[in-house]
């Protein structure tokens, strides 16, 4: 009861900037310094009163612009003014943009990975079954586990609900001794598993070791006559890191700018910890310059999505490029992060979105 009570609670809240700006800085009382080590020098953090003047400085960044810690040294705050600051979407602003674009009965379609799934199976292009927390246990479930698993022996496993990479593995059938036992596993905390995706040498060329992905936002606006029209809102692509088999931004992968015109990757590649990359540091791979294949699909693809659910008006849409399948989706986001597309140039975008929102 308690549960259900405060997850009603947090759904009313979630899209407040007070609530996301209290809550980090309640969460985070405590790592403040740890954070300015990760990005500072030893000799920076011997100066006390330096210290001192930047711990204050992030804090009344966020309260002010929303910046979390590691965006306020991510996107370049230190020395600037105003104006720069409160051009970007931030994390404690960023939520405050949905309710404003997309008709909040759309989220949950949208945010639950399998009913996603469902609504566009036809742009996944592969197999995928979902195991429910707490679901009955029986002969059908573990009877649908039992044809999943013997047509995808290997698959990936995500939570049915969640953001940022968090929870994404790979399993086996060969890990578990029946269906039962791998069914009575994922009905703890409830999982989609999907059919693994076989990238294609193109994509796999800057990273073999994780399915790269691209991250196109729409928008969709009111176009000169009246119609539907819709715009990408700066495109990213990304890749894993070392032995990681999930490319997610959030989860340690690098990003990187495409430009919407040509496919091409545009600006050098970039990560949370604020490394910057002009070739992949496991293949070699320039960033700049990197041809998206086929992209003209990809776009074909993402704008057919983002006219598909009405009263929706922005969403960031995950692809892959498969061997045999070309273009998958991956995933739907209305609640899409958008730090990377800021963070690998510097740039806030947060007016640009503005104007779109203005249009729609």
């Amino acid at each position: 009861m308690l549960h259900e009570l405060r997850r009603k609670i947090y759904k009313k809240i979630r899209f407040k900037t007070w609530y996301r700006k209290a809550y980090y800085y309640h969460r985070k009382r405590r790592q403040i310094d740890d954070i300015i080590r990760a990005f500072k020098s030893p000799e920076l953090l011997a100066d006390r009163h330096y210290v001192r003047s930047l711990r204050r400085d992030m804090i009344r960044s966020l309260f002010k612009y929303g910046s979390y810690y590691n965006e306020y040294f991510l996107f370049g705050y230190e020395g600037r003014d105003a104006a720069y600051r409160s051009s970007f979407i931030t994390e404690g602003i960023r939520m405050s943009f949905y309710p404003r674009m997309n008709d909040p009965k759309n989220t949950n379609l949208l945010e639950n990975k399998f009913l996603t799934y469902k609504y566009f199976q036809n742009l996944f292009k592969r197999d995928m079954i979902c195991i429910r927390a707490k679901a009955p246990a029986g002969g059908s479930l573990e009877e649908s586990y039992r044809a999943f698993a013997e047509k995808h022996p290997d698959y990936i496993v995500k939570p049915i609900y969640a953001a940022f990479g968090r929870g994404v593995h790979l399993d086996s059938a060969r890990n578990y001794a029946s269906a039962a036992q791998a069914v009575e596993a994922y009905r703890e905390k409830g999982a989609v598993l999907e059919e693994l995706i076989d990238q294609g040498s193109e994509m796999a060329a800057i990273h073999s070791g994780s399915v790269n992905t691209l991250r196109v936002p729409t928008a969709v606006i009111r176009g000169e006559n009246g119609e539907p029209e819709v715009r990408l809102f700066h495109p990213t692509l990304r890749v894993g890191l070392g032995s990681s088999v999930v490319d997610n931004f959030s989860a340690g992968g690098i990003t990187a700018l495409i430009d919407p015109d040509t496919g091409l990757v545009c600006s050098d590649g970039a990560d949370k910890k604020g490394g910057r990359y002009a070739v992949h540091p496991d293949s070699g791979v320039a960033f700049r310059g990197f041809a998206i294949p086929h992209w003209e699909e990809a776009v074909a693809m993402v704008k057919e999505a983002a006219l598909a659910v009405p009263g929706n008006h922005y969403c960031g849409w995950d692809l892959a490029w498969s061997r045999e399948r070309g273009w998958c989706m991956v995933e739907a986001n209305c609640t899409a992060q958008m730090g990377g597309m800021q963070i690998a140039t510097r740039t806030g975008r947060r007016w640009e979105l503005e104007e779109l929102i203005s249009k729609m």
